[in-house]
């Protein structure tokens, strides 16, 4: 109280008085001064019918101040309860209290319910509990966090499972009063182009500080209520923005982040369709959202990668890099987010066995992780075209793309290389463009091999007016090459050096075909 006496301030001075009241009460009794006694003066005065409203609130915010001070035990689990009930008595019926007193009664609400009231008896503490759920999406912003901040605390000491059940069934109860609501606010159309026009409309309001509450107890919630709760939040899920969007991809964080794979495995394919199609929506959509969204996805795979869920997390990837694919030409910060993530996918792909992916390169059969290498590569192969020049974003996922898949990317990869290639002798594609497509193709050489790659681009001369096709893949064969069969080198290699090298001696164009000559027989 020291810090409140030489206050000037109205309700400080009342606080005072309200203390030194409970002080001389104690001691005419001969109680000692401890905080419990003075709790229980204050709980008896508060009961008194002749209070007035300034008497009440110094009262209630005297009684936040005693009752975080009292001790573990200091307070009978039976007068605990009966604080409680006095204290909601006293929100329902005075509803002239102001902001600061109606948040020292919720946070008392929260200390009596945590610390002293029968945490095993869901009858000892429903009264507190509605009463702090009932705050918890006051349109006041300090007894709404207060409130939240309390219900929290209290679901996480529950520790019997009818508790727990009984207190979950509650909440989904007053979420599920809201969603037509929120149906409507998920629906409603912009008013003078702003989404956030019908916020200003209370009912709207609660509907984000209850979907705020369930983001913030989710993981304290029981296993079939989170799914409940899950199933909702994904059916109002859009793939453009609304006054939901942010609210909606936090709770699916707080499911994701905080609940085993099993608890939310039957929704998460629906969670990383919506979620697919939102960030294939980028330009429709705030660009915070789609990065949170794409952060979301990442944490959706990453969730599947592992286990039994292997086969959703690999019959989802082909969706993932579709959506993700577009995030490559976008601005820089979402374009440098998604392609950390799109590598971290190619590489986890990679980890199947070469050998059961070659065995299928008949193509009558497939498995799944075939399937979705096809899917991805033809997503690339897309992207690449005359009109469509690819960026240097692109280019380095097409290049770990050949680098992690190795060998098998001949299978894969074919048609990219040779898209590649084309797009290399295109007289348009400025310097910085060339250098970032010869390293794609030479990151294509080092997982193909160089004779895989010489059968898709084959270097030849015309002894008639002798010109050479594909010469521009020499350098990258030198710079790239890193070894290849002696017999390949001697049936194939040794004969074209050595056509160059005649061509050289008689031909017109002796310095461009004796340098290539020269590089030919350097590459290997």
């Amino acid at each position: 109280m020291d810090r409140y006496a030489t206050s000037a301030a109205p309700q400080h001075r009342h606080l005072v008085a309200t203390a030194a009241a409970m002080r001389s009460i104690l001691t005419s009794e001969s109680l000692p001064l401890i905080a419990s006694a003075y709790f229980a003066a204050a709980i008896s005065s508060l009961e008194s019918a002749t209070l007035d409203s300034t008497e009440v609130s110094a009262l209630l915010t005297f009684l936040s101040i005693a009752v975080a001070l009292v001790p573990e035990q200091g307070i009978a689990e039976s007068k605990a309860s009966v604080a409680v009930e006095l204290l909601v008595g006293v929100l329902e019926r005075d509803g002239s209290l102001g902001v600061a007193t109606v948040k020292c009664v919720v946070k008392c609400l929260g200390v009596l319910l945590v610390s002293f009231c029968d945490l095993e008896d869901w009858g000892s503490v429903k009264l507190g509990f509605e009463t702090l759920l009932k705050f918890s999406i006051d349109k006041r912003p300090k007894v709404r966090r207060c409130a939240q901040d309390c219900l929290e605390k209290v679901l996480k000491s529950f520790q019997s499972s009818t508790v727990i059940k009984a207190a979950s069934k509650l909440i989904n109860s007053l979420f599920e009063k809201y969603i037509p609501l929120a149906i409507t606010l998920r629906t409603s159309g912009t008013v003078d182009g702003s989404k956030d026009e019908t916020l200003l409309k209370p009912d709207h309001l609660e509907v984000l500080y209850m979907l705020n509450v369930v983001n913030l107890i989710v993981p304290h919630l029981s296993v079939k209520v989170r799914l409940k709760i899950l199933s909702e939040l994904c059916k109002l899920m859009t793939s453009e923005f609304s006054p939901l969007t942010r609210h909606i991809f936090k709770g699916i964080e707080a499911f994701v982040e905080t609940s085993r794979v099993e608890v939310v495995i039957p929704e998460m394919e629906n969670i990383i369709v919506s979620l697919a199609s939102y960030v294939s929506l980028k330009k429709r959509n705030p660009v915070d959202t789609v990065m949170t969204a794409t952060i979301l996805l990442k944490s959706c795979m990453e969730k599947l990668l592992n286990g039994e869920t292997r086969s959703l997390w690999t019959k989802n990837v082909p969706l993932v890099f579709g959506a993700l694919a577009g995030l490559l030409t976008s601005e820089a910060s979402i374009t440098l987010q998604a392609s950390a993530f799109v590598k971290e996918l190619i590489s986890q792909l990679a980890d199947v066995k070469t050998n059961e992916i070659l065995s299928f390169e008949d193509g009558d059969q497939e498995n799944d992780e075939a399937r979705a290498i096809k899917s991805i590569c033809a997503i690339f192969e897309d992207a690449i075209g005359f009109d469509s020049i690819p960026n240097e974003h692109i280019l380095a996922v097409i290049s770990l793309l050949f680098l992690k898949l190795g060998e098998i990317s001949y299978i894969f990869m074919k048609r990219i290389v040779l898209k590649l290639a084309d797009l290399l002798t295109l007289a348009s594609v400025d310097m910085a463009t060339a250098n970032h497509l010869q390293h794609c193709i030479g990151s294509a050489v080092i997982a193909m091999g160089p004779e895989r790659i010489l059968t898709l681009l084959p270097i030849s001369l015309n002894a008639d007016d002798f010109t050479c096709s594909n010469v521009w893949l020499v350098p990258i064969l030198k710079n790239h090459v890193i070894g290849a069969s002696l017999g390949y080198y001697m049936e194939h290699i040794v004969p074209l050096a050595k056509t160059f090298q005649r061509a050289s001696r008689i031909g017109s164009c002796s310095g461009t075909v004796g340098f290539t000559t020269c590089l030919l027989w350097l590459s290997y």
